[in-house]
């Protein structure tokens, strides 16, 4: 049986979400966790809503209260803003922190939610207790600046953008987007339960009867068009990091992970099987350091507690 998202009053996608309540329409919280719980709030990939993580995220309910931010393509709109700036979805974090109002919060990304949340602990000092960052998109300088300096038709060139902007909008079922998405490559390591999580967050019903990627193309295609630079952030982060890289990860390279150590030599850093998607391929295998780091986290601040006391 698969959790879904629930919200007290449902939002663009249907019930496809986890068990929870919304604070927001974008804002959720999951499960049932008690009042004294630390608090984890977790950021998304480009394309891969919240739901899409329902593994990782499940069992991490039972010790902390687990937040979710659906990223602005899943509820401002199909067309993204002719020239877009992750400091969009910088602000949207920082929103959402406040609006939670933890005393104190983890927060916690993958991919683009993961770099977010970097930039994010960078500019505001003191609004998270820690950050987890799982496989970021923390590119080199000169790829971010020759990015900014091509045109827009050699960017949609890119691999990457290329397939988002290609992707199917519609399909006449969920059976049909599964079916879709299984022959993939980039879901070739998802077991079929993790699949069926991906396409149930990523369709919302239509009045016809088919369904629609929640998430648009065009949308992806602009995410992937305009990365951040990361190493004045990542060089200026003063606070507990955990850092995992999917062993076959082809997005988080060898050299910008080298680069990640020497940057910040106080962070917490471990590769786990897997991708870039990681976090999906192997759950289980990537909550092992992720419970690990938070609850020496939880440790910290109890002794710290007692301390001021």
């Amino acid at each position: 049986m698969h959790a879904v998202f629930l919200s007290d009053s449902v939002s663009p996608g249907g019930s496809h979400r986890l068990k929870g309540h919304s604070l927001k329409p974008h804002i959720f919280h999951l499960g049932q966790s008690p009042d004294s719980a630390p608090s984890l709030l977790f950021a998304h990939a480009n394309g891969y809503p919240p739901g899409s993580y329902r593994a990782l995220l499940e069992p991490l309910q039972r010790d902390y209260s687990v937040w979710v931010i659906e990223h602005r393509p899943l509820w401002d709109g199909r067309e993204p803003p002719e020239r877009l700036s992750w400091s969009v979805f910088v602000n949207d974090l920082r929103a959402a922190i406040e609006e939670i109002a933890a005393p104190s919060l983890h927060l916690m990304g993958h991919s683009m939610g993961a770099t977010c949340a970097t930039l994010l602990a960078a500019q505001h000092p003191g609004l998270v207790a820690s950050l987890l960052l799982l496989d970021p998109v923390f590119l080199p300088d000169r790829l971010i600046l020759a990015s900014r300096f091509a045109g827009r038709k050699s960017m949609e060139k890119f691999p990457l953008v290329r397939g988002a902007l290609r992707r199917p909008e519609y399909f006449a079922d969920q059976q049909q987007a599964f079916r879709f998405y299984r022959n993939k490559r980039a879901f070739k390591n998802f077991s079929d339960e993790a699949l069926q999580d991906f396409v149930d967050a990523s369709n919302e019903p239509m009045p016809d009867g088919r369904v629609r990627l929640r998430y648009s193309g065009q949308w992806e295609a602009a995410v992937y068009m305009s990365g951040p630079r990361i190493k004045p952030a990542l060089k200026s982060l003063n606070l507990p990091v955990l850092g995992l890289r999917g062993e076959n990860t082809d997005t988080l390279s060898e050299s910008m992970w080298a680069r990640w150590a020497k940057w910040q030599p106080e962070a917490v850093l471990r590769e786990v099987p897997g991708g870039h998607l990681f976090p999906m391929e192997h759950p289980s295998e990537a909550l092992v350091p992720i419970q690990g780091f938070l609850s020496e986290q939880s440790s910290a601040e109890s002794l710290a507690d007692r301390i001021a006391v």
